[in-house]
């Protein structure tokens, strides 16, 4: 095509060489127009594999942090048994091991967890331009990202009570290792955990005597009490993290419908 353009040139043939321009142009245009047709599709798909995946560790975050609250209601409910006998000497239903499992159970723990596999892989591979909306963006940044975020999931919803590591130290391993056995589920297809009633492993004596070890440790009650009021404070973060993953999972699907 260039040497018959540029041999009608030579002949002075304007009208022919300026067609032949014109189709060589036109072809150059529409080779890029496919090309970029071909790169918004490839796009296009690719966001619409983020954005689904993103939905499904959203999804993850509500059912594992649902499972979560519920947990930590057990928890609370069993902390404030245990704080009622420290401070009042109140047995669980006028039972000495109830309330010895009060006290241990109070120091269970379940960590919170934001499943950020899919924004990671996004923003690693500057694919977030994908997202068209800015605000979108933003938003994903603000509940992946955001040093607020981490700071209160380190120092409020993942924080690991010192009265965890202290009611484990002064019950006994053989009591211990019967409350794992009979007094808790953990529930791996579901992510979950949880605690039931059971039967004692002592009797009331030996529960008697367990109780009395607990009293020879006043810093548990201390302890206790600021686990209690951390979980209060946990509650209420979650709350907040549980709306912004709603908004957040409505504004992805809202973004896949454009």
């Amino acid at each position: 095509m260039r040497q018959r353009i540029a041999r009608r040139l030579r002949n002075h043939d304007w009208v022919e060489a300026f067609i032949d321009l014109v189709i060589v142009v036109a072809g150059i245009l529409i080779a890029l127009q496919v090309s970029n047709w071909n790169q918004d599709r490839f796009d296009a798909r690719r966001k619409v594999a983020y954005v689904d995946r993103m939905l499904a560790d959203l999804d993850t975050d509500l059912d594992v942090n649902a499972n979560r609250g519920r947990f930590l209601v057990q928890v609370r409910r069993y902390g404030e048994q245990a704080i009622a006998h420290a401070e009042t000497g109140a047995l669980v239903q006028g039972s000495a091991w109830k309330t010895v499992l009060a006290y241990f159970q109070a120091g269970q723990f379940y960590a919170y967890s934001r499943e950020d596999n899919a924004f990671a892989e996004m923003r690693d591979a500057g694919d977030l331009g994908l997202i068209t909306d800015p605000r979108l963006r933003s938003e994903l940044a603000f509940y992946y990202e955001s040093s607020t975020n981490r700071m209160a999931d380190s120092m409020i919803m993942n924080l690991v009570p010192q009265y965890r590591q202290d009611i484990r130290s002064v019950t006994p391993i053989a009591v211990q290792d019967y409350i794992w056995l009979h007094c808790f589920q953990l529930l791996p297809s579901e992510r979950d955990q949880r605690m039931v009633d059971c039967r004692s492993p002592v009797d009331d004596a030996q529960a008697r005597r367990i109780l009395a070890s607990y009293g020879e440790f006043p810093t548990l009650a201390r302890e206790l009490r600021f686990w209690l009021s951390n979980q209060r404070v946990a509650a209420l973060n979650s709350s907040e993290d549980r709306r912004d993953a709603l908004r957040l999972k409505a504004r992805l699907e809202a973004e896949l419908r454009r």
